[in-house]
């Protein structure tokens, strides 16, 4: 269980928060770069970290993203005109660049000076990696962005996606880091799978307990979670936690990389972003329609939104005869399925009336981990310690089958694919538009 008090610091991040503050230190993935308007089109609204926003690109095409009420009476800039190197307020055509300058002020005498003294709330923003990434921070000047390994990649080889889930950012992340749900939520139960690497597949069904190991780090921890198999086998897998609300799985053999982004839009609802990756060559076509429609790893969406396929609204979709003859939860898609068991608990789970078990190991060490760096962030007023480390995000979620007795530390095989590569290999590599 957590007190009321952890718990308020765990999910609340919105400005003046210790979480808040902590997780302004970072820089923040916002959504898709194709998400972004083009040149002169209209404004999109955006939530991030409690915060209300606009982003649109001016004329040249840089990115503004400016607070969503203008300075002047408060009117949502949502609905102003993109036009001409900036965004006019349609109230009484305040203009402002994507710095936050006051560019006009036709309401004001010729000879008024007042316009240089007026600026909009702007935030420094950044394309990388298929992503929009804005930073709420106030240090200046601004951090490198984190160096994960599809930054700087070609196009053709990173996907990205978003969606929204209807519960806290920390809830909606905990089922990532909790393994032990897999061999239940996922099940299949029409089906013998044999394919041991498979989600759903026999390694899961047959050690339901899997033993537990987390190795701190400086940007997070790895979750190694050992299933015995095969008889004096353990089937290890390590997951990654990275600070802010980074994880990732390892991908079945052949599969792309990937990373979840678990971001705050309110204490009550988040963004989920979905960046999958090959390092050495463009992504299959197979693989995109997939990912398209929602079949593994990115999340289904009504076509035009944010929105799942599967949402709470309309209970999952759940059928309850598939619950009886092909799956364990009768919801289609792994995410519908996480999403339910999260959502479902409430917007913000009281953690008070848990009862925590040996297999929730890696999510209490998640919410040890964030709530002590947001206090120690809060206290000292020092940004974390990662921030000014970009190389500590090369890291990978990788897996193996070691024999019994073997810890996933000691065996070279696993650890060095999953460890944070050497400064100089993840040398800045950002692409700026």
């Amino acid at each position: 269980m957590l007190s009321h008090e952890k718990n308020a610091i765990l999910t609340q991040s919105g400005p003046g928060q210790p979480m808040g503050r902590f997780m302004r230190s970072f820089w923040i993935p916002a959504m898709t770069a194709r998400e972004v308007p083009a040149p002169d089109e209209a404004p999109v609204r955006l939530q991030l970290l409690n915060e209300n926003l606009v982003v649109f690109r001016d004329s040249a095409g840089q990115v503004g993203v400016l607070e969503e009420h203008c300075p002047h009476r408060g009117a949502s800039l949502f609905f102003g005109r993109n036009e001409e190197g900036g965004l006019r307020c349609v109230y009484h055509g305040w203009k402002f660049d994507v710095e936050g300058g006051c560019m006009e002020m036709p309401t004001e005498p010729s000879t008024s000076r007042m316009r240089h003294n007026i600026k909009a709330k702007a935030y420094p923003a950044r394309i990388a990696g298929g992503l929009l990434w804005v930073y709420l921070g106030e240090a200046r000047p601004v951090p490198v962005l984190p160096a994960f390994g599809f930054l700087g990649l070609p196009p053709e080889q990173v996907y990205a996606s978003r969606w929204h889930q209807e519960c806290n950012y920390a809830q909606a992340m905990e089922g990532e880091l909790d393994s032990a749900h897999v061999g239940f939520l996922h099940r299949m139960v029409s089906q013998v799978d044999t394919d041991h690497q498979a989600l759903t597949g026999k390694y899961f069904q047959e050690d339901t307990a899997p033993a537990w190991k987390i190795l701190p780090g400086e940007a997070g921890f790895m979750a190694c979670n050992g299933r015995r198999v095969d008889g004096d086998k353990r089937y290890w897998r390590l997951n990654q936690f990275l600070l802010p609300f980074y994880t990732m799985i390892p991908p079945r053999p052949g599969d792309a990389q990937l990373v979840r982004m678990w971001v705050p839009m309110t204490d009550e609802r988040c963004w989920v972003i979905c960046v999958t990756w090959r390092p050495e060559a463009p992504l299959g076509a197979q693989e995109l329609a997939a990912w398209r429609n929602g079949e593994n790893s990115h999340r289904k969406v009504i076509p035009g939104t944010t929105t799942p396929v599967e949402h709470k609204d309309n209970d999952y979709l759940i059928d309850r005869q598939l619950q009886k003859t092909v799956s364990f939860t009768g919801i289609h898609g792994i995410r519908a399925q996480d999403a339910m068991v999260t959502e479902s608990a409430g917007p913000i789970a009281d953690r008070t009336r848990e009862h925590l078990g040996s297999s929730d190991l890696a999510v209490v060490a998640m919410r040890r981990t964030l709530v002590e760096a947001a206090t120690k962030c809060a206290e000292s007023g020092a940004a974390p310690a990662a921030v000014a480390k970009p190389w500590l995000y090369t890291v990978y979620a990788t897996q193996a089958v070691l024999p019994q007795g073997m810890e996933p530390d000691a065996a070279d095989e696993i650890i060095q694919a999953a460890r944070a590569r050497a400064p100089q290999a993840a040398a800045n590599r950002q692409e700026i538009a």
